[in-house]
């Protein structure tokens, strides 16, 4: 069943996709293909590349198909908001499956930067960069908009220097409709508030009531906004005064339903584009977590979504690679959205009520995100029509235990009550059902779970098998002080890249340490080999015991502030190498200043110490550094609300791919709401440390 399964999706997508260089050379391709809804399918890859592993999520999207439709979801329904996830946005407004979209104000007011059409209403205008439009036919295009308007009074217009933003950039005049949200104080505006008269906002008819207080508070409204650059160009208005704001936009978007902004355009007629107007700096040139969109040859809408920033699972594409895995799916043209921990797929797979997260956010959870592009199925509800599984196959070593969730859903693949459901295993030799849950016989062999419902009948692949063609143990190069225990987890993969399922108990056994069939290590003074037979397969790794310090030299470094050329400097001592004082200044636009050295820090790096001198301002001090495939991370180590000499550390997540460059050292005006710092101050450092595995006597090389 499995097999016809996936040749049946085979003509929705590629079952063994072959990107062409830059990307890495594809080793092992396990793809798992489901149904969403008609016209929807969902397909999860799990590649083992040579540059690592890569886990990639895509959804095809028939737009032809009169049941589904393509649509957007704006956080909390207002362009200011705290943020939303997808999956929330996916429940709130019934999509089967979706990404998230465009690039925001993260942690500040969390707008999407981009164009925003949102059931044909322009809600966020546009700026230079690409985005993706569908019209009345659900038919995708992807464009550079621009779009002008203007406010016509009776006495004469005013032109609007854009719509939804807030106080008006550049001192200009600005519409702001209810889909803005509230409206903050703001100095030197002068704000009136509006009634809809007539028409859609935000082309629309309004009638002025009258001015408002733009020291306080707004509620969601209609306004008009002026700033002081825009005093006297123009007659204000007066309370009664009635006005149309019209606009014109290029390419036209009179037919256009709905629109998301993001960038670069990837591809453009089947090749790679360098677009000069993406984000193609800093961590986008990097291997990250990416979403895009793509438009094949014969119109299917493909959604991707791969995931980055965790070595075991996936180590994230370059937007070059990213083009050329779209081009390898069919995509004529396409782009990308906003990435690295915003990049989420949601989708209703069988046994859902609704969609669900179904990749890995490299932050550890769901990021509340600007907005989402979703998609929508409008296929009626109908009797019990097929059986779905998860997992679509079982591949197990003997005496390992499998949980099937088995869903009944009718033609349209919603999950319907499933009553009395039963499950065997043919031949029973093979292994047997406790519950839900299979577990394996004692050797090797091929089966099938038969899963019955009703009149309904499906029979789900079973392999059981000591053929392990990869095995691994988490987490890898693993790290434990003296006598401390460690709980070690093993991983075992077919030939094709499959996952398969193991015992809970297995044969480990450890050399200078003590484990039992759990995997638990108890460590005691010195270095210790684990390894654990899976299959025919014996898999080892070493365990560092200890840990010792070793000094940084910065006698590189040099000030850097953002933005650039702020106030500030850095201060070197000729007797102390590992020694230096940051200097800044953020009583004006200056909102991070920096001790830069590019220090390449040993392997087995465990984290960071120093003395520290506070000066007591509240300023945050922070760490960059780059991974093993130059990732840039930053990680806030205190806020500095203390006076004099204090001991600070740090330690790096374990997953952090080593060896470690050390980029700077900096201190940041504030991280995330609140005020900010408005003081120029200083800190020192002293006795600068990395951490590194290993006792001195264990110390690795």
């Amino acid at each position: 069943m499995i097999a016809a399964l996936l040749l049946a999706a085979a003509s929705v997508l590629p079952l063994a996709p072959q990107p062409a260089p830059p990307f890495p050379k594809i080793i092992t391709d396990a793809p798992v293909i489901s149904d969403v809804a008609p016209g929807i399918t969902y397909g999860e890859y799990q590649l083992l590349t040579q540059d690592g592993p890569l886990s990639l999520h895509v959804l095809a999207v028939d737009v032809h198909n009169p049941q589904v439709h393509v649509g957007t979801a704006l956080s909390d329904e207002h362009l200011v908001s705290p943020g939303e996830t997808v999956s929330s946005m996916a429940s709130r407004t019934g999509a089967v499956a979706g990404i998230n979209g465009d690039y925001f104000d993260i942690n500040q007011t969390n707008q999407p930067l981009n164009i925003l059409i949102e059931n044909g209403k322009l809600v966020r205008m546009p700026m230079q960069r690409w985005a993706i439009a569908f019209d009345k036919s659900g038919t995708p295009q992807f464009a550079e908009f621009d779009v002008t308007a203007q406010a016509q009074l009776a006495s004469g217009p005013i032109p609007l220097t854009t719509i939804n933003d807030w106080p008006p950039p550049g001192g200009g005049t600005v519409l702001i409709t209810r889909d803005y949200g509230e409206l903050h104080p703001a100095d030197n505006v002068t704000a009136y508030s509006l009634q809809l008269v007539e028409g859609a906002p935000p082309f629309a008819t309004y009638r002025v009531i009258g001015m408002t207080d733009s020291s306080v508070v707004e509620q969601p409204g209609y306004y008009l906004a002026i700033g002081p650059q825009a005093y006297g160009t123009f007659a204000l208005p007066k309370p009664g005064d009635t006005f149309t704001v019209r606009g014109t936009a290029t390419p036209d978007i009179g037919d256009i339903v709905t629109a998301l902004g993001g960038g670069p355009l990837l591809v453009k007629d089947g090749a790679w584009y360098a677009d000069p107007d993406g984000p193609n700096k800093g961590e986008f040139l990097t291997h990250m977590p990416a979403t895009s969109a793509g438009v094949t040859r014969d119109g299917t809408l493909l959604l991707f979504e791969i995931d980055g920033r965790q070595p075991a699972l996936s180590i994230g594409v370059l937007q070059p690679q990213l083009a050329s895995l779209m081009i390898a799916f069919g995509v004529v043209n396409g782009m990308q959205f906003d990435g690295g921990g915003s990049s989420t797929m949601v989708a209703r797979l069988p046994g859902d009520t609704d969609a669900a997260v179904q990749n890995s956010p490299s932050d550890g959870v769901e990021r509340h995100v600007g907005d989402a592009l979703l998609v929508y199925s409008d296929a009626p509800r109908g009797p019990p029509a097929k059986i779905a599984t998860m997992p679509q196959a079982v591949r197990a070593l003997p005496g390992a235990s499998v949980t099937l969730r088995v869903a009944v859903t009718d033609a349209a693949d919603h999950t319907l009550p499933s009553g009395d459901v039963r499950l065997s295993v043919i031949p029973g030799s093979a292994g047997r059902i406790d519950g839900d849950t299979f577990i394996a016989g004692q050797r090797p062999q091929d089966a099938v779970i038969r899963v019955e419902s009703g009149a309904l009948r499906a029979d789900v692949p079973v392999y059981v098998t000591d053929d392990v063609a990869r095995g691994e143990i988490l987490p890898p190069y693993p790290a434990e002080s003296a006598h401390d225990t460690l709980q070690l987890t093993a991983r075992a993969f077919d030939a094709h890249g499959y996952s398969i399922a193991l015992p809970d108990a297995l044969p480990w056994r450890a050399q200078d340490a003590q484990i039992d069939d759990r995997g638990n290590v108890r460590v005691g003074t010195r270095n210790a080999l684990v390894s654990v037979q899976l299959g025919d397969r014996l898999v080892s790794e070493s365990v560092t015991v200890g840990e010792h310090s070793q000094p940084i030299a910065l006698r590189s470094a040099r000030f850097a502030s953002a933005p650039h050329g702020g106030p500030g400097s850095v201060e070197l001592q000729d007797a102390c190498a590992n020694c230096a004082a940051l200097h800044y200044d953020f009583t004006g636009t200056e909102r991070a200043a920096y001790i830069d050295a590019s220090v390449p820090l040993p392997e087995r790096a465990l984290g960071m110490q120093a003395d520290v001198y506070g000066d007591g301002n509240g300023e945050i001090l922070r760490l960059a550094v780059n991974n093993a495939i130059n990732e840039r991370f930053l990680y806030t180590i205190a806020k500095v609300d203390w006076h004099g000499w204090r001991r600070v550390h740090f330690r790096f997540p374990p997953a952090l791919p080593q060896p470690i460059t050390l980029k700077s050292l900096y201190v940041i005006n504030r991280v995330g709401p609140g005020p900010a710092v408005n003081a120029s101050g200083a800190i020192s450092v002293r006795d600068l440390q990395v951490l590194l595995a290993g006792s001195p006597e264990n110390a690795v090389q």
